[in-house]
C-alpha cells in the first residue's frame, strides 16, 4: 500500500528517487550556502548555519501548511537492529509521534550515493506549526561533529503539500530546495539570492532563465 509520500512524490516528482544530492537529482532546484566564515569549533559557526537555515525554511512554509515529514536512511541486512528506526528516534520525539501513527517502508536503494541494497523510511503528517523545526535544523548541523548535540544522521525531507516543494538541508553545509515547476521556485531565487550556493550559481540562473514547467 502506498504511504502519502510515495503518492506525492508519483504525482508531482515523477521519476524522481527521494534522497541525499536532490539539486542534482531534479531539474528545478536551488541550492542554499549555509556556512559562514567563522571555525567550526566556534559556537557563530553552528548559530549562522541555523540562522539561514531557518530563513530558508520560513520563507517556504507558510503557518497554514500542511507537511509530510520523510525521514530515511540505508538499511544494512547485516546490522538490521542498528539500522532500524528506535521509538525514541529524535524526529519522533520532537513531532510527539509514536511508530504507530508514522508509515513506514522498505524501500530499493536507487539513490545517488547507494551503498546498500535498501533504505528504511518512515512518513509523519503535520500542520507546519506543530513542526519544531529549528531543533530538527540543528540536529542535522551537527551530524558531522561528534562533541556537538542533539545530533541527527538521517536524511529528513519537508514535504510542502500546498506548494509541493520538497526542502532538504543535508548537514551544515548546504540546503536543497525543488520543485516541479520553474515559476513555484522563482521568489526564492529572486528573494533569497543573496544564500544561494556560488559554486553551482550559472547553472540555477540557466534554470531560471526558462519561463514554462520542465519536468524531466
Amino acid at each position: 500500500m502506498a504511504t502519502a509520500s510515495t503518492e506525492f512524490l508519483r504525482q508531482h516528482y515523477p521519476g524522481l528517487v527521494l534522497g541525499p544530492g536532490l539539486f542534482h537529482s531534479w531539474p528545478i532546484a536551488l541550492r542554499f550556502d549555509l556556512q559562514s566564515e567563522s571555525s567550526t569549533s566556534d559556537d557563530a559557526y553552528f548559530a549562522e548555519v541555523l540562522r539561514r537555515a531557518a530563513v530558508v525554511f520560513e520563507a517556504v512554509f507558510a503557518p497554514t501548511d500542511e507537511v509530510l515529514v520523510v525521514v530515511q536512511r540505508p538499511r544494512h541486512e547485516r546490522w538490521f537492529r542498528r539500522w532500524r528506526f528506535r521509538a525514541n528516534h529524535l524526529v519522533l520525539r520532537l513531532l510527539k509521534s509514536s511508530k504507530q501513527e508514522a508509515a513506514f517502508q522498505r524501500l530499493a536503494n536507487r539513490t545517488r550515493f547507494a551503498d546498500t541494497r535498501q533504505l528504511i523510511r518512515f512518513t509523519v503528517p503535520r500542520r507546519i506549526t506543530t513542526i519544531p523545526h529549528r531543533q530538527i535544523l540543528q540536529a542535522i548541523s551537527h551530524q558531522d561533529f561528534p562533541s556537538r548535540t542533539p545530533q541527527l544522521h538521517d536524511d529528513v525531507f519537508f514535504l510542502n503539500l500546498r506548494s509541493k516543494l520538497i526542502l532538504h538541508m543535508y548537514d551544515d553545509r548546504g540546503l536543497d530546495l525543488i520543485s516541479p515547476d520553474v515559476e513555484t521556485l522563482r521568489p526564492f531565487h529572486a528573494d533569497l539570492n543573496h544564500l544561494l550556493l556560488d559554486y553551482d550559481r550559472e547553472q540555477m540562473t540557466a534554470t531560471f532563465a526558462l519561463t514554462t514547467s520542465a519536468k524531466p
